[in-house]
């Protein structure tokens, strides 16, 4: 696969570097593990989540010295909390691509960056979103590609003869009050 006109092969590596030298747990979230687990779709943006509560100046250290900065923040919803939930940084490039990084706060965000595997994308072995984790995520977000990526995920799933961890699924779906959103895939998996 060659760059496309935004480099985001580029800039998914540069974002790979620059999470290798903080040397943080991460786990990459959003289109990404979809490419691995479920089906091939455009996407336009990198999502990662980070167990960055002590290293979250070296995290952006290292990216800004890869060339992606900080734009602007999302949180801390806690205000006695100093990291941002999310902070939105794009690459430098002309045509910039954005990275949305998630600072692991919840116990489920932590449970993902702890639960990761590793797969390859754009050539490089990196830390995913669990199948699992990812569908808990997709179901959150609940827009109609989110579904659609739901349904990639199970059937590539099964057709790679890969039994679902349901207890995870149903733990997950129950904490984040979305067991009616899951439940529909309950037997399409038996």
């Amino acid at each position: 696969m060659t760059d496309t006109p935004f480099n985001l092969r580029s800039t998914f590596l540069a974002v790979v570097r620059a999470l290798s030298e903080s040397g943080v747990a991460y786990a990459f979230i959003g289109a990404l593990p979809v490419l691995a687990w479920g089906r091939v779709r455009a996407t336009t943006d990198i999502d990662l989540v980070v167990a960055a509560a002590n290293g979250w100046d070296r995290v952006l250290a290292a990216l800004a010295r890869a060339g992606i900065t900080q734009n602007t923040q999302i949180g801390p919803a806690d205000s006695a909390d100093s990291l941002p939930d999310i902070a939105v940084c794009f690459s430098g490039d002309a045509a910039p691509v954005r990275v949305d990084v998630f600072v692991a706060k919840t116990d489920f965000e932590r449970t993902v960056v702890a639960t990761a595997r590793e797969a390859t994308v754009f050539g490089t072995t990196v830390k995913l979103a669990r199948p699992e984790a990812s569908i808990i995520y997709k179901l959150l977000a609940y827009r109609r590609r989110d579904v659609d990526d739901v349904e990639s995920i199970f059937a590539a799933r099964e057709a790679a003869g890969e039994a679902l961890d349901w207890q995870f699924l149903d733990s997950w779906a129950r904490a984040w009050g979305i067991m009616d959103r899951l439940e529909p895939y309950r037997a399409k998996d038996q």
